[in-house]
């Protein structure tokens, strides 16, 4: 009986650590989009805001990481689910963008804004504007899309439809929010990049998601192939 009580507490009570350290983060994350612009000198991420915006509400009102994805696969689990989306999405990428350019050409525009994802490198030589770069995505702006797109987005629709329809759909919504760079595509380009690297990014983590329930595999490997194919590109 006092087993069972003293299981329950330490539950209870690593369920409200996990919940304060979400808040914490996501505000925190929040606040970093709104200085980075100013300190770097770059565009405002609007949609990025409003990715955090939305599963913060989420997260103060009903006091559940669940509902947006953060929480902690068995880590088995979430290594094996983050380790197939690493490969089919970078076997993708291997076929695609050494003829196609694609996000040679993301890079491109990024560069130019600045994107403040990538002002780091622009504002900073060496070690200093890499270090930024890989901190600033993995904690804050893929942070952002993860946590709206494969966390809060994800989890209403599970709650609404079958499993692989919410997958596809959330796909589907981050595809919409990504497609304003084919305004400065070439015809072939816009296409691959709304197939692969928008439509094809989102379900193969958006998998991963739905297999653990967790945002964190799907934030490893688009985190990893962010610095990866900018280290190769720039």
């Amino acid at each position: 009986m006092t087993s069972t009580g003293e299981s329950g507490t330490s539950v209870h009570l690593l369920s409200r650590h996990r919940i304060t350290i979400a808040i914490f983060w996501t505000g925190l994350a929040l606040t970093a989009l709104v200085i980075t612009p100013l300190m770097l000198r770059t565009t405002t991420p609007i949609f990025q805001m409003f990715w955090l915006i939305v599963p913060l509400i989420s997260l103060i009102r009903h006091r559940n990481t669940d509902r947006v994805g953060f929480r902690t696969p068995d880590r088995e689990q979430g290594l094996r689910a983050a380790i197939a989306a690493g490969i089919v999405y970078g076997t993708l990428l291997i076929l695609v963008e050494p003829w196609s350019g694609v996000y040679d050409r993301l890079l491109v525009l990024a560069f130019e804004g600045p994107d403040p994802t990538f002002a780091w490198l622009v504002r900073f030589d060496g070690v200093d504007g890499w270090v930024g770069l890989a901190l600033f995505s993995g904690f804050v702006t893929l942070y952002s899309e993860e946590l709206f797109f494969r966390g809060w987005l994800l989890q209403a629709l599970n709650q609404r439809t079958t499993p692989r329809v919410a997958v596809a759909g959330q796909a589907v919504v981050f595809t919409i929010f990504q497609s304003i760079p084919i305004f400065f595509f070439e015809p072939l380009q816009a296409g691959l990049y709304l197939l692969v690297y928008a439509f094809g990014l989102g379900v193969i983590v958006g998998s991963a998601a739905q297999r653990t329930q967790s945002i964190w595999p799907g934030l490893a490997v688009v985190t990893v192939a962010n610095l990866v194919l900018t280290a190769i590109l720039v």
